[in-house]
C-alpha cells in the first residue's frame, strides 16, 4: 500500500483520531455553548477557563486564544483580548483583578482569535471615563487587518470550514468583527511602562509577519502568543498565507536565553520548569524541518518526494511538547516549500492542466463506466486504513467529477470517506476541514 500524508494519529499512546490530552484544550468537536454576558453571539463553552495569577500581578484567562491580564502599579495591560466574543468575559476579570483603568491593549498579531475583543474594553472605557487605552501592536497589524477585509468573503467562508467544530457560524469571527488597528505600532522593540512592570514587546516571524511576543523582566514572564500553541507549530494551515519556519525557531531560542519562569501559550497552558526544554525543542523541530526540505530541493527532489517522506526523527516525533494536536509535519513542510520555490511541482502536465472533469470523463470511458470505480472505492473504504481511504478519494473524484447519473451517489460515498478520513487525524486543523467537506458533500451543489 502506498504512503499518505497526512497528520497522523499524533503521540502513539493516545491512539487513532484522539486529541492528546494537553494542558488546556485547543479544540473539540461537538463544543456546548453558554450564553455571552453581554447578550450578544453564543460563547462556545472552551472559551470558559478560570482566571488564575501566574506571578505577581500577572494573570492568565484561558481561552480558545488565551488573554494575559497584566495590573501594574500604573494601570493595566490586556495582552490578546481574543475573539469578538471573549470581549465581555476580559472586562469582567479585569475588574476582578482591579479597579484600575486599561492603559494598553496588546496584539501579539492580528488574527481574529486574539485581536477582536477590543471593542468591550473601549465601550467599558468610555462608560468608566476613563481615557481610550492605547492598541499595540507590530506595524504589519494594520496592513494584516486591511487584507483581511478586502477578502473578507473567502475568510468568512473558510473559518465556517477550519472551526466547524464550534457548530454553524465559525466564520462569523470574521462578519461580525470590528476592527481597531494598533494606535502604537512599532517595528523592532517597544517597551510599555506600567509602573513597577515592564512589558517589552518584541517583533519575529513565526506564525505570522506581525507577531508580537513581550518579555516581563520583573517577573521573568514571557507570553508568546501563538509562537507556542502547546502543539507542532502552526505552519502552513491549508487556508493561511505564509508563515516562517526558521525565523519561529530563532525567536523560540531567543525567549530560552532569558530563562523564563514562566511561558504563556497562545494556545494551551502555561509552562514553568519545563519551558526551556519546551522552547528548545519546538526550535530545534522548526530547524531541523526547514533544513530537510531545503537539503532535499537542493538534491533536485521535488514536492511529491519531499512531502511524502519527511518526517520529524523519532526524538523529535515523540516529543510531548511536538503532538500534532492543532498543526502538523505535512503542513509545515508545505510551507516551506512555498517558501523557497514556486508553484511548479516537477511535472510538466501539471504546467497547463486539463480540468478534473475533463480527466475525470476520460477515465470513466476508459474502464467501461463508473460500476468499477465505485466497486474499487468500496473495496478500499472497507479498510479503515489512512492510505486506502486516501485512495479511495481519489477514485471517487472521477465520478463525482465526470457528472454522470450517479454523481450524488458518488458524493454521498466521498462524504463518509471524509468523515472517515477525519476519524484518523490528530490535527484539530485536518479534521474540521475534512468534516466541514463532509457536510459540503451532503449537501449538495447550490
Amino acid at each position: 500500500m502506498p504512503t499518505v500524508v497526512g497528520c497522523g494519529p499524533g503521540h502513539p499512546q493516545y491512539g487513532p483520531g484522539r486529541l492528546a490530552p494537553t494542558r488546556a484544550p485547543i479544540g473539540v468537536p461537538n463544543m456546548r455553548r453558554v450564553s455571552d454576558p453581554s447578550g450578544g453571539s453564543p460563547v462556545p463553552s472552551f472559551l470558559i477557563g478560570d482566571l488564575r495569577e501566574i506571578a505577581p500581578g500577572v494573570w492568565l484567562l484561558p481561552g480558545f486564544g488565551n488573554t494575559t491580564i497584566v495590573a501594574g502599579s500604573a494601570g493595566v495591560a490586556v495582552v490578546d483580548p481574543g475573539l469578538f466574543v471573549n470581549g465581555p468575559r476580559v472586562v469582567d476579570a479585569v475588574r476582578r483583578i482591579t479597579a484600575a483603568p486599561v492603559r494598553y491593549i496588546v496584539y501579539t498579531h492580528g488574527h481574529y482569535d486574539h485581536a477582536f475583543g477590543t471593542p468591550a474594553l473601549m465601550d467599558e472605557a468610555r462608560i468608566r471615563g476613563d481615557a481610550e487605552p492605547v492598541v499595540v501592536g507590530h506595524a504589519n497589524v494594520a496592513r494584516r487587518f486591511d487584507r483581511y477585509q478586502r477578502t473578507a468573503g473567502h475568510l468568512a467562508l473558510t473559518y465556517d470550514m477550519q472551526f466547524v467544530s464550534w457548530g454553524d457560524g465559525g466564520g462569523d469571527v470574521v462578519r461580525n468583527a470590528r476592527y481597531f488597528p494598533p494606535t502604537l505600532s512599532y517595528e523592532d522593540t517597544l517597551p510599555l511602562d506600567l509602573g513597577d512592570l515592564t512589558l517589552t514587546c518584541r517583533h519575529g516571524l513565526g506564525e505570522t509577519d506581525d507577531h508580537t511576543w513581550v518579555w516581563i523582566p520583573e517577573r521573568r514572564v514571557v507570553i508568546g502568543g501563538d509562537f507556542i500553541v502547546s502543539s507542532i507549530p502552526n505552519a502552513g494551515t491549508p487556508f493561511r498565507v505564509q508563515r516562517y519556519v526558521i525565523e519561529w525557531a530563532g525567536v523560540l531560542e531567543e525567549m530560552a536565553a532569558l530563562e523564563p519562569a514562566a511561558v504563556v501559550s497562545g494556545h494551551g497552558g502555561v509552562f514553568t520548569s519545563d519551558a526551556g526544554e519546551m522552547l528548545l525543542t519546538t526550535a530545534r523541530a522548526c530547524r531541523w524541518l526547514d533544513e530537510e526540505v531545503v537539503r532535499r530541493l537542493n538534491e533536485g527532489q521535488w514536492d511529491e518526494q519531499i512531502l511524502h517522506e519527511v518526517r520529524l526523527p523519532p526524538d523529535l516525533d515523540e516529543s510531548p511538547y511536538l503532538r500534532p494536536l492543532y498543526g502538523c509535519t505535512s503542513f509545515a513542510v508545505r510551507d516551506i516549500l512555498r517558501r523557497y520555490k514556486g508553484w511548479y511541482d516537477g511535472n510538466p502536465t501539471m504546467l497547463f492542466p486539463s480540468t478534473r472533469a475533463e480527466v475525470a470523463s476520460e477515465v470513466v470511458g476508459l474502464v467501461g463506466g463508473v460500476d468499477p470505480i465505485l466497486a474499487r472505492v468500496d473495496q478500499l473504504a472497507a479498510s479503515h486504513e489512512a492510505t486506502a481511504l486516501q485512495l479511495a478519494l481519489h477514485l471517487v473524484d472521477l465520478v463525482v467529477f465526470d457528472g454522470g447519473p450517479r454523481t450524488e451517489e458518488a458524493r454521498q460515498r466521498k462524504a463518509d470517506l471524509l468523515d472517515m478520513r477525519a476519524a484518523s487525524e490528530s490535527s484539530f486543523v485536518a479534521q474540521n476541514v475534512l468534516r466541514s467537506a463532509a457536510t459540503i458533500e451532503r449537501r449538495g451543489p447550490g
